[in-house]
């Protein structure tokens, strides 16, 4: 029998012309050989090439034939033309870095800027912002040349400006402040993109619905089964009024439970039930009565707050926003406003969802009328806060 039959390692496992670029010596203390390691290995190891180049490349990478080494497997980036060395002027350091990368004028290697940024963050931020302000006039004045989809209604093309603009100001900011050449050119491009396609179809509203109850709308979270009623005109059936009832009576019963135990255990120091307080602790409650809702074992129930929805709130020029949305695959989808006092905008809102096949619920806890819109259930809270009002 033979050596190789006996088990012997084979020989010759890289290509000649890649066991050929081995740093023998760099490479001394690894325990490889050039002739036994397999090509597919994932390992980095050391190369040098006939000009004396050396650097640090995984040996999968150097068996493999991409773009640039034109179909000679043990070609090296810095004969090829593929890396340059590079000194930055600034902080003077010498990279092997890419033409591209080296064409873009960058001042300081990635660990010194990123360390300059460090420790001027704070100042930059202040500058940047400052800027970005200071550019409010111009970039209106950009926007304003800018081609915008026909059919998007007003409210949309006022939420794409407000968009635009933040991205706009920013971006001549940052040309100004930190020498980012370009960066307004890219913005223009993207958000001039974005204004011919502000309205989302049919098919990604329906698409969005379905897998978790959100679209993206101008840079924002929105209300995908919202829109899709929108678009279509279109709802689901309506749940039985008792079966609404009920969820709605569950929901009661969660929330003013938890009302009683935060007001038996004293929570009620100085500002404890303010209004932003109390709104930002109910919709915590709120998120949590998910899991009680929903049989974890149907599927995955989704939490969004502040998702838009195609409803003008009176007096508005953008599209509202919901408190809380709680989406399930299988379930219907309760849609949730909170209020202290009377607020046309929650009720407007709660029959669009209505209308849209959400369960609405609306929670109220102040002063002020509690009649929501005909088919709209009301949790009102407002006796079992009594007794931190009249404690006071």
């Amino acid at each position: 029998m033979s050596s190789t039959e006996e088990g012997a390692r084979p020989v010759g496992t890289l290509p000649p012309e890649v066991a050929a670029t081995w740093h023998f010596e760099r490479n001394a203390d690894s325990g490889l050989d050039p002739m036994t390691v397999p090509p597919s290995s994932p390992i980095e190891v050391w190369w040098t090439c006939a000009q004396g180049h050396e650097w640090i490349d995984r040996i999968s990478t150097r068996t493999s034939l991409p773009q640039w080494k034109n179909g000679d497997v043990g070609a090296c980036r810095e004969c090829t033309g593929y890396r340059v060395r590079h000194t930055y002027p600034e902080c003077g350091h010498t990279e092997m870095i890419t033409t591209n990368a080296a064409g873009k004028g960058r001042q300081r290697c990635w660990p010194c800027q990123n360390a300059w940024w460090k420790a001027n963050e704070g100042r930059l931020k202040a500058e940047l912002g400052a800027a970005a302000r200071g550019f409010a006039g111009r970039a209106r004045e950009m926007l304003d040349d800018i081609d915008v989809e026909r059919e998007a209604p007003a409210p949309l093309v006022a939420e794409w400006r407000w968009w635009a603009a933040k991205h706009l100001q920013g971006a001549l900011a940052a040309e100004q402040i930190m020498d980012k050449a370009g960066r307004v050119d890219q913005v223009l491009g993207m958000i001039s993109e974005r204004a011919q396609h502000l309205v989302p179809t049919k098919a990604e509203a329906g698409r969005a619905a379905a897998t978790d109850g959100v679209i993206n709308v101008v840079g924002r979270g929105h209300w995908a089964q919202g829109w899709l009623h929108h678009l279509t005109g279109r709802s689901p059936r309506p749940a039985p009024t008792e079966e609404v009832d009920q969820a709605a009576e569950r929901f009661r019963a969660w929330l003013t439970g938890w009302v009683r135990a935060a007001v038996a255990d004293h929570e009620v120091e100085d500002g404890a039930f303010s209004t932003p307080r109390l709104t930002t602790a109910l919709t915590r409650q709120i998120s949590a009565w998910a899991d009680e809702f929903y049989p974890a074992e149907l599927g995955q129930a989704r939490v969004w707050r502040e998702l838009g929805l195609p409803v003008l709130p009176p007096g508005a020029q953008r599209y509202g926003r919901l408190d809380v949305v709680l989406w399930h695959p299988v379930f219907v989808t309760v849609v949730v406003e909170i209020d202290s006092a009377p607020n046309r905008s929650s009720a407007a809102k709660l029959a669009f969802a209505r209308d849209a096949g959400a369960l609405p619920l609306w929670v109220r806890f102040g002063k002020g009328s509690v009649e929501g819109p005909e088919g709209v259930p009301v949790v009102d809270l407002r006796q079992e806060l009594a007794p931190i009002h009249q404690g006071r």
